[in-house]
């Protein structure tokens, strides 16, 4: 609720008369006007009358009123959307052990009506019909029917859902479980896992941090799990130790009994999120998880170096990958994804890494028939980035030189404070005391703490050679700059081999997503461009996961299959309905094996390009090929010398 709108309700609660839109208008420091809006807002946000209006002004229904302002004042923000409220009345059968809810008190809580709470649980028995669990209604309450199994699943939805796609942390877990000292158990379990020589990543122990506080919630209000597998098919005595003191620990420190389900529950959970220490050779790792997965390792190695030439063969990503993809396989065979809060933001900012992930888990789902979510898919994207930054950090950095008179030592440590802070993305191959000393080298940036002669084809940044942290910001944004030029030659320099006027569709009357891919495939099919297959293609890589960036999309196929390298193009100026996104301009992408060093530079390219509001305002605003690729030269051209 908004500020003025509590302060309203609180100013006639506090009248014990009708009080004139005037009088309301001078107290709050608004307009007549605005009291109105307010009051109407106020009424129709709760779906019921809370003020009461007439010809003398406005009053309060003061029952009502009270519960308002209770609830408003208290900790936690009234529930005001469906979903906000599904989840309350969730909340309070599974996790305050509430048998059932009168409707007429959630009504009063939730300050809406009989018809509206209604309403609201009819639509949640269909959005939550995947957890096989059913709320009925009678004798005007509420109560949840399923199995416990499912109930604890549906409550590890909820929870992981108000979190808002942020990570979980042990203060948020406290306020759902404010009966568990979840402190102690976080230690209990880091510490056996220490002991034990197992590792969790930051994701998989709160993972599994969240399912034992479930357990042992569900477990001290007598819902046992009665159903399920119960023998543990233990691999080693390491995990039998493990496993042993991890049951040994939740007994003493929770006065519960863990039946022989319970611990299957456990035994399931720790398989599916850790791994022993991370072996130190291929042998070690084969003799670990077998064959398998390491075959895997090795064909998706090849695969993507094929595909996108990057080579991820370094043990230091296969190694944790292999372990990965075990407990991957596992967690999709038992319907236990981990909840990853860095999904969206892979996907937005790493385009291409967040593609090779979809590559590696459309083939997981094929060959082992199963579904993979968008969380597990970013798992796989995070591997894949962080064996790209290590290797970038080398390949990628920009040619410098450092120009500084070398009075009293004022080089060196400059040169020494640039590659303690930006060696990552500087190769500093010069650091020269003249200007004349420039002459034969070859370089993309140049530094420099006085004034040049004559002008060079390069950035150039003139520094001081004190303070340097001041300074970290201009010299930050000119390498991003710099590394946006690289990226974009591909786009400015091969712009007429990649886009046709004939590919290219301003205002189309197309209003979603099928049809503009199906019309933009077509016309790549009649210029003989792609196979028959290719539309097929480009939508299974859009089912896996939208290709929808902010407001534009870059759909592509799976395989780079293409007759030639073609973009097709379609801008509309209202906008495409596209999933839960409205993209202004999409690209689609068809791509030939011969151009697959294109590819990522491309795809890179026109998402950073594309990413930038100003631009897509711009190409709104173009009314023909022409225009387009004009856009395209402004923006890509080299920066000028600074």
């Amino acid at each position: 609720m908004k500020k003025k709108q509590n302060e309203l309700i609180q100013y006639l609660s506090a009248q014990n008369r009708t009080v004139k839109s005037t009088e309301l208008a001078n107290v709050l420091q608004i307009s007549a006007r605005s009291v109105k809006n307010y009051v109407s807002e106020i009424n129709l946000l709760y779906d019921k009358k809370i003020i009461l209006s007439s010809r003398q002004g406005y009053q309060i229904n003061r029952q009502i009123s009270y519960n308002l302002l209770l609830n408003e004042n208290s900790d936690s923000t009234l529930p005001q959307t469906g979903e906000e409220r599904a989840f309350y009345i969730i909340k309070q059968l599974i996790l305050e052990h509430t048998s059932s809810l009168n409707l007429f008190d959630l009504c009063d809580y939730l300050c809406i009506s009989y018809s509206t709470i209604k309403s609201v649980i009819g639509k949640m028995n269909k959005t939550f019909s995947a957890y096989h669990v059913e709320f009925i209604c009678k004798n005007n309450c509420v109560q949840i029917v399923g199995s416990e199994k499912d109930k604890r699943r549906l409550i590890s939805y909820i929870i992981n859902e108000e979190s808002n796609a942020r990570f979980l942390d042990i203060q948020q877990l406290g306020e759902c479980f404010c009966n568990i000292d979840v402190e102690s158990l976080h230690k209990t379990l880091f510490s056996t896992f220490k002991k034990h020589n197992y590792y969790l990543n930051d994701f998989a122990a709160v993972n599994i941090l969240l399912q034992l506080l479930i357990l042992i919630d569900r477990n001290l209000a007598g819902n046992e799990l009665n159903v399920g597998e119960t023998v543990l098919s233990i691999e080693n005595q390491t995990e039998f130790l493990l496993l042993q003191e991890l049951f040994e620990q939740l007994e003493n420190q929770f006065l519960l009994h863990l039946n022989p389900y319970e611990k299957f529950e456990i035994h399931m959970l720790i398989k599916a999120n850790a791994t022993s220490s991370l072996p130190t050779s291929k042998t070690e790792l084969k003799k670990l998880i077998g064959n398998e997965f390491l075959s895997l390792t090795d064909y998706y190695v090849a695969q993507v170096n094929n595909h996108y030439l990057i080579d991820l063969s370094d043990e230091r990503f296969t190694t944790p990958f292999t372990l990965h993809l075990e407990n991957l396989i596992l967690r999709a065979k038992l319907g236990r994804f981990t909840s990853n809060p860095l999904a969206e933001s892979i996907k937005l900012n790493n385009p291409i890494i967040f593609d090779i992930a979809i590559y590696i888990g459309l083939d997981l789902m094929e060959r082992y028939n199963l579904s993979i979510n968008e969380d597990e898919i970013a798992f796989l994207a995070i591997h894949i980035g962080a064996e790209i930054e290590r290797q970038n950090m080398s390949l990628t950095k920009i040619r410098t030189v450092l120009l500084c008179p070398n009075y009293r030592n004022i080089s060196t440590e400059l040169l020494n404070n640039l590659l303690f802070n930006f060696g990552n993305q500087l190769d500093i191959i010069g650091n020269v005391y003249a200007e004349n000393d420039l002459k034969n080298l070859s370089f993309s940036l140049l530094l420099t703490t006085v004034p040049l002669n004559q002008p060079y084809n390069c950035d150039v940044v003139q520094i001081s050679p004190f303070n340097l942290n001041t300074q970290y910001n201009m010299i930050y944004n000119t390498i991003l700059k710099r590394q946006d030029t690289n990226k974009n030659k591909t786009l400015r320099t091969n712009f007429h081999t990649f886009f046709e006027s004939d590919l290219f569709l301003i205002n189309p009357k197309l209003n979603n997503r099928e049809q503009i891919l199906h019309y933009l495939c077509e016309i790549l099919k009649q210029k003989e461009y792609v196979d028959k297959d290719f539309e097929s293609s480009v939508l299974k890589r859009e089912n896996a996961a939208t290709t929808a960036f902010g407001n534009i999309a870059i759909p592509h196929s799976v395989d780079m299959n293409a007759v030639k390298t073609s973009v097709s193009v379609a801008i509309s100026k209202s906008g495409f309905q596209w999933g839960g996104n409205t993209v202004y301009v999409v690209f689609l992408l068809a791509i030939n094996k011969a151009d697959k060093t294109t590819f990522r530079e491309l795809y890179e390219s026109l998402a950073s390009l594309f990413g930038d509001e100003n631009i897509i305002l711009e190409i709104r605003k173009c009314n023909s090929f022409k225009d387009f690729e004009q856009l395209i030269y402004n923006h890509t051209s080299p920066p000028k010398t600074i």
